[in-house]
């Protein structure tokens, strides 16, 4: 039976990203991308609501599906990107209310599940603490982690490579548990304004963190940034929404104002595939209680579609 799937019927059905198949069994997989969504905000600090991350950059993504399977074309240049990409959405982590530690082992178990089957993993948040069991699965020999967003999110007392915890309390201290993991290096791109203190900037650079900020960027453009980001063999994108300025990207928990232009962060996301190899990503604190319009989803939707299509090869026009 041919695919009845059509341009103009991509609203039908169930809500993956892009539309892309859905398969519950990611043993089953055989994709170059899986996406995952991981709906749990109780590491959240100020407006509640992440959790909904997932199910509405899914929405939004509905309207670029039919790119999905034609590859997505920037006028731009005239370029081509995500032809014959693979896709398969897994759905979501399967969270237990309020045992953040059973929550956490099953994000890492999901992601090793993902990278087992050689497919490039996509998580979609959720607060920001989700990065740290979702980073903690990958277990390499070197990783670079470039991390955006607004807040440096290095709180928290710092735990000792003897002692990792199999859990964080907060969004704001990830980085600080995944500073211990084994050869994990970190780049902090467009930390701003007020929203930070000298307690976290200090364990940042306890930890050996490269920071960028936004006022950084605006004043020079984005080659600070990608001075920053050191050649790699392999390398990790945490994105978090509010690294974008809140008139761009008002759906988010904690705004801060003078973030990035959607233009700096493309052309950012779209120049890191150019030092190393990407292994995943994630992009979280999507709230879209704070946004009726939708564009912050939307947004998100394009800067995982502008990262990817730098990172992967795409097939010439059959």
């Amino acid at each position: 039976m041919a695919n009845p799937l059509g341009h103009g019927q991509e609203f039908g059905g169930i809500r993956t990203f892009l539309h892309a198949p859905y398969m519950s069994d990611i043993e089953k997989t055989d994709a170059d991308v899986v996406v995952i969504g991981v709906p749990f905000d109780e590491g959240t600090s100020a407006r509640p609501g992440a959790r909904y991350g997932p199910r509405d950059i899914r929405e939004a993504s509905l309207i670029s599906a039919w790119a999905r399977r034609n590859g997505f074309f920037y006028i731009d240049g005239e370029e081509w990107v995500l032809r014959g990409t693979r896709w398969v959405d897994v759905g979501d982590v399967d969270v237990e209310p309020m045992e953040p530690g059973i929550t956490f082992g099953r994000i890492t178990e999901a992601v090793r599940a993902i990278r087992h089957r050689n497919a490039l993993p996509v998580v979609l948040g959720g607060d920001h603490s989700i990065s740290f069991p979702v980073i903690r699965a990958y277990e390499l020999a070197t990783l670079t982690v470039v991390h955006f967003d607004a807040h440096l999110d290095s709180y928290g007392t710092p735990p000792t490579a003897d002692a990792i915890p199999t859990f964080v309390t907060d969004h704001g201290s990830w980085v600080s548990a995944v500073a211990q993991l084994p050869s994990v290096k970190i780049v902090q791109i467009g930390m701003r304004g007020v929203a930070n203190d000298e307690h976290g900037l200090r364990l940042s650079r306890r930890y050996g963190a490269t920071v960028v900020t936004s006022e950084q960027i605006h004043r020079r453009g984005i080659l600070p940034a990608l001075d920053a980001v050191p050649k790699s063999e392999n390398i990790y994108v945490s994105l978090d929404i509010d690294v974008l300025d809140p008139a761009l990207a008002p759906g988010t928990g904690t705004v801060e104002v003078g973030g990035l232009t959607f233009q700096q962060l493309s052309d950012i996301l779209r120049a890191i595939p150019s030092k190393g190899r990407l292994v995943g990503m994630d992009l979280v604190e999507v709230n879209s209680y704070y946004d009726s319009t939708g564009v912050t989803a939307q947004t998100a939707v394009r800067l995982i579609i502008d990262l990817l299509g730098a990172a992967l090869p795409t097939k010439a026009a059959e």
